[in-house]
């Protein structure tokens, strides 16, 4: 899974963020949002924000205006969401599906890894961490 959409918080109104922003844009920020909506829409989205008490209402309520509908105009709600504080998954799960505890990096972290091609090798996710056993490369 990956996040499809990503979103900020500007003057009160929710703006959609491309891709190739965020890093400018979200990249310094500690608190957000990740929602997975649901009816089978596969679609993930990250909701970024400037403090905790938006990223808290939002995932409390906000998220409801964000929601999918069916063709009948019926809300779909969400497979599931997670609330972020200083990049701790603080309630729901990940994206991915970690549940709260896990400790993720944010934006910036992530694209001063990539342009630096500095991923230290105990950093490197294996496939023991993925699968909870090692796989045999031709089982993954």
């Amino acid at each position: 899974m990956s996040i499809d959409h990503y979103y900020t918080l500007v003057e009160g109104k929710i703006v959609r963020v491309g891709f190739e922003e965020v890093e400018s844009v979200c990249g310094d920020s500690d608190f957000w949002v990740d929602i997975c909506h649901g009816g089978g829409s596969f679609v993930d989205e990250r909701y970024y924000f400037p403090d905790l008490e938006s990223a808290l209402l939002f995932y409390l309520e906000g998220w409801k205006d964000r929601q999918f509908e069916d063709d009948a105009g019926n809300p779909l709600g969400l497979d599931h969401s997670g609330l972020y504080s200083q990049r701790r998954l603080i309630h729901g799960l990940s994206i991915l599906g970690t549940a709260p505890g896990y400790k993720a990096k944010n934006t910036r972290q992530i694209f001063e890894a990539v342009d630096d091609e500095d991923i230290d090798e105990e950093e490197a996710v294996d496939d023991e961490d993925i699968f909870g056993e090692e796989k045999a490369d031709d089982e993954i």
